[in-house]
């Protein structure tokens, strides 16, 4: 039996490639005990992660994304060791980092996604373990509950909260880092900020129990209901993008309007519910 299921959704088994690469980087890691678990064409990648987790064999799992480059030999080996050394560690993951030799446009929307965290030199407890490379006792995973099988988006701080919420600590492991690709073409880019609108707002509507309401800090005030979080982005969005035209951001524009319109397309697909019904 495997120590270790290394579990990686993917839609169609390539992502341009790089899955095949992630397998090699995973063949040259240290750790050896492991068995490596793909997941095609299951959507979206909570449910994906659970159909790999109901095949897993082993006490840890690792999740990687398909978009990941292993930063070194010793990723799957740094994981792992604070889970076996702390049972009050429920997840450990890797810095993301983008690759240095981005062409402009992807560099310029890594830029405006946010997401890095930089490498560290001692255990971090922080939020940004992510699945594009997490490692987890089987066990707690059971314990928490899964994953949230529905999300279009948000799974990482969906899972970051079930683990707070029963006591356990998320970090960040030193020395360890993993790449994150970037969509190789500006439609791509588009579309991926448009999921990211759509999938914001059903976790507002459909799941506002994990997310809450958001806090306008300027005016520090709190959101309580998702018609009220629809108004204020609204009002951002009107102020927002010709400020990003007249700074001459057209990409921040651009993407800020695709975001928007996934938003308003999902809320008219989505039903609403209540956080305080």
């Amino acid at each position: 039996m495997p120590k270790v299921s290394v579990i990686i959704p993917t839609l169609d088994g390539s992502c341009a490639g790089n899955v095949e690469r992630l397998l090699g980087d995973i063949k040259k890691q240290t750790f050896k005990d492991l068995e490596v678990i793909l997941i095609k064409g299951v959507r979206p990648n909570g449910r994906a992660r659970n159909e790999g987790v109901k095949k897993a064999r082993g006490d840890y799992l690792v999740f990687m994304d398909d978009d990941t480059i292993l930063g070194h030999e010793r990723v799957i080996e740094n994981l792992i060791a604070p889970l076996e050394r702390d049972e009050k560690i429920g997840m450990t993951g890797a810095s993301p980092v983008y690759p240095k030799d981005l062409p402009w446009l992807q560099r310029t929307f890594a830029q405006i996604r946010g997401g890095e965290f930089p490498i560290v030199k001692e255990i971090i407890d922080t939020d940004y373990a992510q699945h594009a490379c997490c490692a987890l006792r089987k066990e707690v995973y059971e314990e928490v509950g899964w994953e949230s099988e529905d999300l279009i988006t948000g799974t990482d701080d969906d899972l970051r909260q079930r683990l707070h919420r029963v006591g356990y600590r998320v970090v960040i492991v030193p020395e360890t880092w993993v790449y994150r690709l970037i969509e190789a073409d500006f439609s791509a880019i588009i579309r991926k900020s448009f999921k990211t609108g759509l999938g914001s707002v059903y976790a507002l509507k459909v799941h506002p129990e994990i997310f809450g309401y958001p806090r306008v800090k300027l005016l520090n005030y709190q959101i309580k209901t998702a018609t009220g979080v629809l108004l204020y982005e609204l009002v951002a969005s009107v102020f927002r993008i010709p400020v990003y035209l007249l700074s001459l951001r057209p990409l921040h524009a651009l993407l800020g309007t695709s975001w928007t319109a996934g938003f308003l397309y999902g809320w008219l697909k989505f039903p609403c519910r209540s956080l305080n019904p």
